[in-house]
């Protein structure tokens, strides 16, 4: 499963108080999966700095908050994608879309044949030969 703590990159857009869409960059803290009305969610620390459309820093802002979530396996190892989820920040609704947190384990067709590897390694040369 995904490691608690994990942190992901992401963006979002709202309506700036100059009447212009701004620009959130910042990133989810993941701290747990919850179930929330029989639906798995992302539970987490939503943080970021918030700028209006001619570059102008707005603030930066936080929010402990859950989004939907799903868990997916494939061949690059167990994701989590983690909304669309709307956040309040600094009093403006940042609308984030749907974004990936990865495990980092990869995985293999098989491990038993690099197991078997790193046991011979260990063995005394005269034992790996049979003699």
């Amino acid at each position: 499963m995904l490691p608690p703590n994990r942190e992901s990159r992401i963006h979002g857009t709202f309506p700036s108080p100059s009447g212009r869409v701004g620009t959130m960059t910042g990133c989810l803290r993941l701290d747990r999966f919850v179930v929330v009305s029989d639906r798995l969610c992302a539970a987490g620390v939503f943080a970021g700095q918030l700028l209006d459309a001619d570059g102008t820093t707005i603030g930066w802002g936080s929010r402990r908050k859950t989004a939907p979530a799903e868990i997916v396996r494939g061949l690059r190892g167990v994701t989590a994608v983690i909304g669309p989820v709307d956040v309040d920040l600094l009093g403006l609704t940042v609308s984030v879309p749907a974004f990936t947190i990865d495990s980092g384990a990869r995985l293999r067709r098989s491990s038993r044949p690099l197991l078997l590897a790193r046991r011979r390694s260990w063995l005394a040369p005269q034992m790996r030969t049979g003699a």
